[in-house]
């Protein structure tokens, strides 16, 4: 098993490059002085793990900014290593957050995070996620795009189950896994946004398209939160686009859609309304 996680993660290095820039905000206020003593180097060591690794043709292009704050809870002494336990939240600025409640992993200063014959427990957290990101951002280019992403942090997550002293961790990160995967009116409601973004931006901008874009992406929407009702990760969407998408179905005088848009999304409705009034 070993083997074969270490080969897997050996991979997922090298698709990391797609981060143009990271952030990382340690919060130690917990810990006592020499484990925050420990954590020298780790906000570098984050950070490089995402920036110098080569990139993968497939998603070179991306130019993600990512921010990541890790909350340190405490310490713990699991087998023959002290573990730190933290909460981890990452986040594109815009329209993803994903949290991590309960991150267990060993560090030391001058520890870089790799994937060489071992398992890495930091670095298999900060792979897993990486996925995620990039599945979501991918979803934005084409329907369902990034879904070979998702499968690839959905193989990670099932093969780590069985680490020692971090593997029960792992049981929620594939539950949240499944939840982003199989919310696909939200992964193609994501797509149909930026088709009636690009519609828009065209130097004559294509308004049946804007239209037609805009009218899968409402009625995706609408299908969701009619079955579902709405949740965390289509609020944080419809909230980092609030402004845009009040634009745009202005633009498209999709009046009724955006009188609705101010019922489905409260949190959008200062975007939504002056649009309303005119």
């Amino acid at each position: 098993m070993k083997n074969h996680i270490a080969i897997l993660l050996l991979t997922a290095a090298i698709l990391n490059g797609q981060f143009a820039e990271v952030t990382l905000v340690l919060d130690m206020e917990r810990l006592n002085s020499n484990e925050q003593q420990q954590l020298q180097g780790l906000e570098e060591t984050v950070k490089q793990f995402y920036l110098n690794a080569p990139w993968e043709k497939e998603i070179a292009d991306l130019d993600m900014v990512l921010d990541i704050q890790i909350v340190f809870k405490s310490t713990i002494d699991l087998g023959s290593k002290d573990y730190y336990q933290a909460q981890v939240l990452f986040s594109n600025r815009q329209d993803q957050r994903l949290y991590d409640k309960n991150t267990r992993f060993p560090y030391s200063p001058g520890r870089a995070v790799q994937f060489a014959n071992e398992f890495d427990p930091l670095g298999a957290v900060l792979t897993f996620y990486a996925y995620l990101l990039i599945a979501g951002e991918l979803d934005t280019y084409e329907i369902l795009a990034g879904s070979n992403y998702y499968a690839k942090a959905n193989t990670l997550a099932t093969l780590t189950l069985n680490q020692p002293q971090v593997g029960r961790d792992w049981g929620a990160r594939i539950k949240l896994v499944e939840r982003l995967t199989t919310n696909q009116d939200l992964r193609r409601a994501k797509a149909y946004f930026y088709q009636a973004f690009d519609a828009l931006a065209e130097e004559k901008p294509d308004l049946d398209r804007l239209k037609e874009a805009l009218g899968s992406f409402y009625k995706s929407i609408d299908t969701m939160t009619r079955r579902e009702g709405m949740d965390r990760y289509t609020t944080l969407f419809l909230t980092g686009h609030a402004e845009e998408l009040a634009e745009m179905l202005a633009r498209a005088g999709m009046w009724r859609e955006l009188a609705d848009m101010a019922v489905i999304h409260p949190d959008g409705e200062r975007y939504y309304k002056p649009y309303l009034k005119k």
